[in-house]
């Protein structure tokens, strides 16, 4: 029987997301740019001390980073039958089958997007086996080529898309089950 306790993912990126969202914007206007930033340029904080979209965007990539990471260890633990690890979810029952960690990032990408949230993310590879999981913009795959050549920066810039400007930000990804070249992409709007 799973545990009444254990909040979905989703529900659990979300709240982790908006905390540390609230850390973030307590940072000011004197935040700099992160290292390691790609080509394009950064918009700086607002001087009335808003949290930049770099900011945002790095504070989501840390949250989606650290529950793919999560998952992904509980995922391997899981598929190698390690009854006796301590780590061992124990909501998990006994020959259930888990989604793959890069499935169950895109679940939860889009339960947030069926929630009603203003920014998105998604896993994009140079070379994908899904079609699907392929760059979907110029700006995606310059981002992905520059993570590919420099695996411990990311990338940062804008674009425009559906009358709207994003910034967006392309992270290496460092949970990487399957030896492609990877990168989290991660969309703030820049216009409500």
């Amino acid at each position: 029987m799973k545990s009444l306790n254990r909040p979905a993912l989703p529900t659990a990126l979300t709240f982790a997301a908006a905390m540390l969202l609230l850390v973030f914007s307590g940072r000011g206007a004197d935040s700099g740019p992160a290292a390691g930033s790609g080509d394009a340029q950064t918009p700086g904080t607002s001087s009335n001390g808003a949290i930049s979209p770099q900011d945002q965007a790095d504070a989501l990539h840390f949250v989606i980073a650290a529950d793919r990471e999560i998952y992904f260890r509980e995922y391997m633990t899981h598929q190698a039958g390690d009854k006796s690890s301590p780590k061992v979810a124990t909501w998990a029952t006994p020959g259930e089958s888990w989604p793959l960690p890069s499935e169950m990032l895109r679940r939860a990408a889009e339960s947030i997007q069926d929630n009603g949230a203003e920014f998105s993310y998604a896993l994009r590879y140079l070379h994908p086996s899904n079609p699907r999981d392929e760059p979907q913009t110029e700006l995606e795959q310059r981002g992905l080529a520059f993570v590919a050549s420099h695996p411990t920066q990311n990338f940062y810039g804008h674009e425009m898309l559906g009358g709207r400007q994003y910034f967006t930000a392309v992270y290496p990804d460092t949970c990487r089950a399957r030896g492609a070249v990877g990168a989290i992409v991660v969309r703030i709007p820049l216009e409500f």
